[in-house]
């Protein structure tokens, strides 16, 4: 069984088959591929490599989204096993962190058209937008278009996300849908404390 073929069609079994078959290091292979497709375009619109060559762009883009996948493989296993056991999940870290990158094959797939993208529109892809109301540098056809089926990838993602919690904690896949949605609930939580005390930080320091 080829994981990068089979979740689209077997995604119970793939994630079985990784579970069982398939060392850790096979995560870092996916989220290197899934670097490689996703991150060649992840600093798109941010200008912050502004001014240096394109290969340059490219590979600190690459760069940074592995390193921050990494991260957030080793932070949302530990999660997805601490929440689940909350909702009478039975899974293991060791587990969770074998079927966890399975959520990343689907983005993989996303290389011929971000990759084509890039050869199209090059290093202005990486500029800060000017046009367009200031959200991209591509035309609004393309960006949409680009966004509309990255959007559906995602989603499927998270299905697989909540297959994936449901099999090594041994529920179904709805009560990995709760794991998933308690974990985002958290993230918007924090977001806004943290926003709220940024606020609060700079309303003082201006005020003084």
């Amino acid at each position: 069984m080829n994981p990068l073929i089979s979740i689209w069609s077997q995604p119970t079994k793939t994630l079985q088959y990784m579970l069982e078959k398939k060392s850790v290091g096979y995560g870092f292979l996916i989220f290197l591929l899934g670097s490689i497709s996703t991150g060649v375009i992840s600093t798109a619109t941010t200008g912050w490599f502004n001014g240096l060559p394109l290969f340059i762009i490219v590979f600190m883009s690459i760069v940074t989204s592995y390193a921050g996948a990494l991260l957030g493989w080793v932070v949302v296993s530990a999660l997805y096993t601490w929440i689940g056991k909350w909702l009478g999940g039975t899974g293991k870290y060791s587990e969770m962190i074998h079927v966890t990158p399975a959520a990343t094959i689907p983005m993989i797939w996303l290389a011929p058209m971000n990759i084509l993208i890039l050869a199209i529109y090059g290093s202005r892809l990486f500029e800060v937008p000017t046009e367009n109301f200031g959200i991209t540098n591509l035309p609004l056809g393309v960006y949409f278009l680009m966004n509309l089926i990255s959007i559906g990838v995602s989603i499927y993602g998270t299905v697989i996300s909540c297959k994936g919690i449901g099999l090594v904690h041994n529920f179904s896949a709805w009560r990995g849908f709760g794991v998933v949605a308690i974990l985002m609930g958290i993230g918007i939580v924090l977001a806004i404390v943290f926003s709220l005390i940024i606020g609060l930080a700079l309303f003082s320091f201006f005020m003084a």
